[in-house]
């Protein structure tokens, strides 16, 4: 947040986005991402992780999921 702050200070203006409002973006500057054995097609899935109940905020212990890519020809996960 530091860098925001930083730019902020000198007049830059980030635009606000309202719940549900979807951004607008060309990808014909884009550069595309390629997994390291050149496959360029990647498949969306979940990790799970169990959170111990000694650091969980509510005392119990929890199953928190985090969204992941693999690459869809070797399997790896991106980095």
């Amino acid at each position: 947040m530091g860098e925001t702050n930083r730019l902020r200070e000198q007049g830059i203006q980030f635009k606000q986005l309202q719940p549900g409002q979807q951004i607008q973006v060309d990808l014909k500057n884009a550069t595309q991402k390629v997994c390291e054995c050149g496959c360029k097609y990647f498949i969306p899935v979940v990790a799970l992780y169990t959170v111990s109940a000694l650091v969980s905020p509510t005392g119990q212990e929890l199953t928190a999921q985090l969204p992941v890519l693999i690459c869809q020809k070797c399997g790896e996960a991106v980095k």
